[in-house]
């Protein structure tokens, strides 16, 4: 029975998560090119005017490219804008991004989020496999065994955000079966001293006032030769939902810093080190009725700590560069679940533990030629710890596993440039190898009776291919057709699945096939950029959470995560901004996918999906609208600036099977807008906002029918905001 209570609570974990998919965005003045997907960046004057886009320079493929030359479908969130950013995260951000959907897991949310592109999503986000998105932050990526979850990291004081839409296996590895996100912050100036400042005060409706205050400083320290740089941050958010014995219960508040050494010796060898810290403590996840109460009354604080070292090393030679980079993670998220509203005078309490170490090695040609390529190397050892304990649903011995990846790849790109430059193409190949272990730590089997586990060992390995070919018809327009392919790792079945049914399967790798075409550019002296993909998806061997009776027809259910069908259909991508006038700049951004199940899903007989049924957790369409208009004030050396943006998710659908009962958990679709209006000068600026204008108070993935709360966005939020930089 102690098995059974567990796996039911694990269900109802993955069923009744909050999924914010919506997050309320920055109500700065946040427009689609600077935040979403842009050709360039907008340069503008004290006297209001718009300068039109300066350049911008990405590294998607490990080398320095114009963003417009890039093969890819690639968004920019650009750093000057995250600074005026008022939102919390840079979650709330990237929910300006066409395709990407941001999903918040309430009993284990803390801080993290599930990232889904192109309605690729995880089958959950906690212990039921690895994201299909890759996170870097910096040169490090923050991925773990077989959780989906990604850190809301701070958005102050970034150089920019690179999001990649589609596989990119090749370069990225496992994780990156359908994209990747890159966090990427300003490294140390050798030259220049430099200090900014921001801080904030906000007010939510019906709830708890929230306020933050971040500052970041960079010293040279040998002119040239050796600096530093320093961010520190510190936030409150206000809490908004009440449980029977606290009122704004789901307070939040984070303590983050960063810091960044940077040293040149020769000028063509360069050291970088990195220190990334960040404390995140939670009163509660944000669940509660329509009402905004918990019918709770036992405290479930969470907790979200992470240290993250990183260590670049490079050197330039005549033909090639040398880039090796090594990375190690230690992340802590304990968190306690209230079982009360369930007639349970207990909590489930949880504690996930992290640690990855990663080496990576690159070599890239340098030259001007016909002729670039790339090699590299990767490893990576990761460790995850789960403890699940609780003294009326799990007497005894607490849950006690360890999960180990230990994963190696070789990879490699060529590409020929001819017809002066015109056409470009590109292959690329990845291999990779992951061994895989599951270890029960407990002295005894928390299961009377029954044995201790044996080590569980799987091998997984996957050779992933990428062809590009490039067209540039004019100096500011691509045209591309690829193929690409992603890949996700398996693991072992949990200990519980394991442990009542020894001879089920471990869940395979999965793949995922990407035919894409796209075009992007820019036109009219800069005034209008635009970009525009279309795909066509081939996921095989989706893995796929699901309730299962073991033995077959009991009534007992365990959750587990299989190989399901696969999964296809067409999608496309668009975006675009305009500047009508000097002062005033619009863009628009929409994404959709028809991914839907090629085959009838139905174990034990019972109909889950039909044919051409949605993933859980996947959305069909994101579009996303700003508007920002810059006016001088009666030449007073003032600028103004107004700005409004508001961005649509249609719903996620949940489907289990309880028994033999079919569940189906349909949510609603929501527009979050947000608004603000300020003033600046050269040296600082200060704003008015809005976040959450209409007080959209959907749901976009409900909780069950027989449950009392459900997952909730935070409500209408005003603040005022201010800047300053030296």
């Amino acid at each position: 029975m102690n098995v059974l209570l567990q796996s039911q609570l694990a269900a109802l974990r993955s069923r009744h998560s909050v999924r914010a998919a919506c997050i309320v965005a920055s109500v700065s003045c946040i427009s689609s090119v600077a935040l979403a997907q842009s050709q360039g960046t907008t340069s503008q004057g004290r006297d209001g005017d718009v300068r039109g886009v300066e350049e911008v320079i990405v590294t998607a493929q490990r080398r320095q490219e114009r963003l417009q030359d890039v093969p890819i479908a690639i968004s920019v969130l650009a750093g000057p804008d995250l600074d005026r950013f008022t939102g919390q995260g840079i979650s709330e951000a990237l929910t300006l991004v066409p395709g990407i959907k941001m999903t918040q897991e309430g009993l284990y949310a803390g801080g993290n989020t599930q990232l889904s592109i192109r309605g690729v999503s995880a089958s959950g986000p906690t212990f039921n496999g690895s994201s299909p998105v890759a996170y870097y932050m910096d040169s490090v990526p923050f991925g773990l065994v077989k959780t989906a979850i990604a850190p809301d990291t701070n958005a102050y004081d970034l150089e920019r955000v690179e999001v990649l839409r589609g596989p990119q296996g090749t370069l990225y590895g496992a994780s990156a079966l359908n994209g990747v996100v890159r966090i990427l912050t300003h490294d140390a100036d050798l030259d220049q001293f430099e200090f900014k400042t921001r801080a904030s005060f906000a007010q939510t409706q019906h709830g708890a006032e929230s306020y933050r205050d971040d500052l970041a400083v960079n010293v040279p320290l040998i002119q040239g030769k050796l600096g530093a740089r320093a961010v520190l941050g510190y936030s409150y958010g206000g809490g908004w939902i009440d449980s029977v014995n606290k009122k704004d219960a789901n307070d939040a508040e984070v303590i983050n810093a960063r810091l960044k050494i940077a040293a040149r010796p020769t000028e063509d060898f360069y050291v970088g080190v990195t220190g990334w810290i960040s404390r995140s403590d939670f009163g509660a996840p944000s669940l509660s009725t329509d009402e905004d109460t918990f019918p709770g009354h036992i405290s479930q604080p969470m907790s979200t700590d992470y240290d993250v070292l990183g260590l670049k090393l490079g050197y330039d030679f005549s033909a090639f560069s040398l880039t090796s980079m090594t990375s190690y993670i230690d992340y802590h998220n304990p968190s306690k679940v209230d079982l009360s509203p369930f007639l349970i005078e207990d909590t489930l309490d949880t504690t996930l533990d992290s640690k990855v170490f990663a080496q990576e090695v690159n070599l890239n040609s340098t030259g001007e030629g016909s002729w670039r390529w790339s090699l590299g190397g990767f490893y990576r050892d990761a460790k995850d710890r789960l403890i699940q304990a609780s003294e009326v649903v799990l007497p005894g011995q607490p849950v006690d596993f360890t999960d180990k990846s230990e994963s190696f790849a070789f990879f490699g790109e060529l590409t020929r440039v001819f017809a002066d430059g015109k056409f470009e193409l590109t292959g690329g190949l990845r291999y990779f190898k992951d061994h895989v272990q599951q270890i029960e730590n407990s002295p005894q089997s928390p299961v009377p009776g029954t044995p201790l586990l044996p080590p569980t060992r799987t091998t997984f390995d996957s050779v992933t291919p990428r062809v590009v070919l490039n067209w540039h018809p004019g100096e500011n327009s691509t045209v591309y057709g690829s193929y690409s392919e992603g890949f996700r790792s398996g693991f072992g079945q949990n200990a519980n699945i394991i442990r009542a049914a020894p001879s089920f399967e471990p869940v395979a790798e999965d793949k995922l096939k990407n035919y894409e075409v796209g075009v992007k550019g820019s036109a009219l002296d800069g005034s209008l950029t635009y970009e525009a993909a279309a795909y066509f998806i081939d996921w095989q061997n989706v893995q796929q959470t699901v309730l299962v009776a073991i033995p077959e027809g009991s009534p007992n259910l365990f959750t587990a995560v299989v190989n399901g069908q696969s999964a296809s259909g067409p999608g496309f991508d668009f975006a675009l901004t305009a500047r009508p006038v000097e002062q005033l700049e619009c863009g628009i951004s929409f994404s959709w996918n028809d991914l839907g199940l090629d085959e009838q899903v139905a174990p034990g007989g019972v109909v889950l999906f039909d044919k051409g049924d949605r993933l859980n957790y996947s959305s069909e369409y994101t579009v996303a609208a700003s508007l920002a208009y810059a006016f001088a004030l009666n030449g007073s050396g003032l600028e103004g600036r107004f700005s409004a943006s508001g961005n649509y998710s249609s719903a996620q659908t949940i489907r289990t099977l309880r028994g033999s009962a079919l569940s189906v958990y349909e949510g609603d679709s929501s527009i979050i807008g947000r608004t603000s209006v300020g003033i600046s000068t050269e040296r600082w600026s200060t704003s008015l906002f809005v976040e959450n204008v209409t007080n959209e108070r959907a749901q976009p993935v409900v909780g069950a029918p027989d449950f009392f709360f459900s997952s909730r966005l935070r409500p209408r939020t005003t603040g005022i905001q201010f800047e300053y930089r030296f």
